[in-house]
């Protein structure tokens, strides 16, 4: 026998499945602009949603770095000055000595610049799609950075030197320049500009915030030094195997940089971005549009004082 509910009923289980169903699913995207608590909860928190996705991206790019390490330096064999040595020794060994450091430094060096990029921007797309449709998928966000390669490294040398020159000054300038350019690479992966461009959008992001710019930094290189101390404690004693070991385990920290720095482009990108116009007051339609204009790339409507668009970055007239 089949039982007819009646109709309030269905539409009440309805509405109970659909309530159920929004309050499973995260929230999408960051409307305002987030203290320092909630900076760190939500990047905790985008990490522990897709956790398998970037341990597995951090863990193989470690392995990887930790193996051709692990093989540079069975190949290449640092001599060593015996005890007492003449100074006929030590002007014979200088030359063996950096004859060997120069290749060794340089495969490890080559290796850490290729595959480190991919996974921190690998990492920063990942969480950008988390924060914006609320999943990611791994293979398209390696497959993007790959192709943004030449760029991230054009981007990386530049802001490097930069930073170089202003700690070479006085220490502090460089500190400020880095600061400045901090969010330089989310704004290069997700807005998709230029080198420059991507390090001017990223000194108005963070303009008016260099405290707390500093202090975020500051709060996860503390949380980095501690795990990364702990790593090497564990993956020291392993002798050959230790590069591996240590690349495997630092998997389980190392994302949370570069969600870290994507969560905070999207909060800082929410405080400088004017209230969308759908969500304005509509007592009247002409008074939503006095100071505002459009972006010419996509036609969102932007407060008068706006020099970026806040939805696609374009620069406004």
């Amino acid at each position: 026998m089949r039982i007819v509910y009646p109709s309030y009923i269905k539409g009440y289980g309805v509405s109970i499945s659909r309530r159920n169903d929004m309050t499973t699913q995260p929230e999408l995207g960051i409307k305002r602009e987030l203290n320092l608590d909630e900076v760190i909860l939500k990047t905790f928190e985008l990490y522990r949603r897709d956790f398998t996705k970037y341990f597995v991206l951090f863990a193989v790019v470690g392995v990887i770095i930790g193996v051709v390490t692990t093989l540079a330096r069975q190949a290449l064999v640092l001599p060593t000055l015996p005890p007492n040595s003449t100074p006929q020794q030590v002007f014979d060994w200088f030359p063996r000595f950096f004859g060997v450091l120069v290749p060794l430094v340089a495969s490890i060096f080559v290796v850490t610049v290729v595959f480190s990029p991919i996974a921190q921007g690998s990492a920063i797309r990942l969480a950008s799609e988390q924060i914006e449709k609320g999943q990611a998928d791994i293979g398209t966000s390696v497959r993007f950075v790959v192709s943004r390669l030449l760029s991230i490294w054009a981007l990386s040398i530049v802001v490097g030197f930069i930073v170089f020159l202003g700690l070479i000054a006085l220490i502090i300038p460089g500190i400020i320049l880095a600061i400045m350019f901090s969010l330089a690479l989310p704004v290069l992966l997700i807005e998709k500009k230029g080198v420059f461009d991507s390090m001017g959008r990223s000194r108005e992001l963070v303009g008016h915030r260099w405290a707390k710019t500093f202090a975020t930094f500051l709060v996860l290189a503390i949380i980095f030094i501690i795990a990364s101390t702990i790593v090497g404690a564990i993956s020291r004693p392993l002798g050959v195997a230790g590069p591996v070991v240590n690349g495997l385990l630092s998997a389980f920290y190392q994302p949370l940089f570069p969600i870290l720095v994507a969560v905070y482009y999207y909060s800082n990108l929410a405080r400088i971005a004017p209230v969308p116009a759908a969500q304005m007051p509509t007592a009247t339609s002409t008074a939503t549009q006095v100071g505002m204009k459009f972006c010419p790339s996509c036609g969102t409507q932007q407060a008068s004082s706006a020099t970026f668009c806040y939805k696609c970055g374009a620069k406004l007239n």
